[in-house]
């Protein structure tokens, strides 16, 4: 009962969001410009006018058993794309008529070279790689 006469008032808008961000300080917070899930990106875009290479913007997000890269190709075909990858980097090259695309893309653990999963579909490389460093469950029966 909040009011003098023992009736029940409803809490304003301002005063609910107060409390909410109240209760959201009690937690800790985290540093700028970190999510709940870490992510390595997006990169950088340059060119070289010389060779009309360019820099592919990508995105990479760090799961619990994958790390996912997603590296946009716009105007490349899928038989031009050459993707390489070592426990540490994963590199990606392109050609299309009017220019060549390259990146060497830090991970952020050691990945598996021997379970990877690729995609490519309008303009977009979707890069799937297991964590090496993932702990397995055996079933025990």
């Amino acid at each position: 009962m909040d009011g003098e006469d023992g009736t029940v008032r409803k809490p304003s808008v301002s005063e609910v969001f107060r409390r909410l961000v109240e209760r959201l300080d009690r937690f800790v917070p985290l540093p700028p410009g970190v999510g709940p899930l870490p992510r390595l990106g997006p990169g950088a875009v340059s060119l070289d006018l010389q060779g009309r290479q360019i820099e592919p913007v990508t995105d990479v997000i760090e799961g619990v058993q994958w790390v996912y890269v997603t590296i946009e190709l716009p105007g490349v075909r899928r038989s031009d794309i050459d993707l390489r990858a070592t426990e540490r980097t994963l590199v990606v090259s392109a050609d299309s008529k009017t220019r060549t695309y390259y990146r060497e893309i830090p991970l952020p653990v050691p990945e598996r070279t021997d379970v990877i999963h690729a995609t490519y579909n309008n303009g977009a490389l979707d890069v799937s790689l297991e964590r090496k460093d993932r702990t397995w469950t055996i079933p025990v029966r």
